[in-house]
């Protein structure tokens, strides 16, 4: 009985941890921040790489793994500092995330021209899309008439 209650338990808390990550919440350093949302036409795709930090991981990983092993013999210290920076580029590597990322240059309907780095492709050269920006920037692509009705708001251009 008392482990069927136990993986009811840890089912349980799977579900409400599930049920919490959600990525339509607005992230917390949006808080307090200005927000402006416009219509664009994507100009210019280009894939990006960011900066990984594995190497560092791995080495800190190392570190940690060779004065593990310190109170063992040398041999104890090499699959300690092995092991560190397997574990330790591992993590960094799961938490960091893809590496790939993409720089949009984007004519907004009232003639601004931006420029954004977002992780996901979301769209294509010539496409409508909307902008979200509040700190962090969101692009979704949106139907071309939307970029048409945004734009009938500055007739001068």
């Amino acid at each position: 009985m008392v482990n069927k209650l136990a993986y009811l338990g840890l089912l349980l808390t799977g579900f409400s941890l599930v049920g919490c990550a959600n990525s339509n919440d607005v992230d917390r350093r949006a808080e307090n921040q200005f927000v402006t949302e416009f219509y664009a036409y994507v100009q210019q795709v280009k894939k990006v790489r960011f900066k990984s930090y594995i190497g560092e991981g791995m080495a800190v990983g190392a570190i940690g793994g060779i004065i593990e092993g310190a109170d063992g013999d040398k041999e104890d210290m090499l699959a300690g500092g092995i092991a560190g920076a397997l574990v330790g580029g591992l993590f960094t590597a799961v938490f960091e995330g893809s590496s790939k990322g993409y720089e949009y240059q984007l004519q907004a309907v009232d003639g601004d021209v931006v420029t954004v780095i977002v992780s996901k492709k979301s769209g294509e050269l010539g496409e409508c899309v909307s902008v979200r920006v509040a700190g962090d920037v969101r692009i979704t692509q949106r139907p071309f008439e939307n970029c048409i009705e945004a734009a009938k708001e500055y007739p001068l251009l």
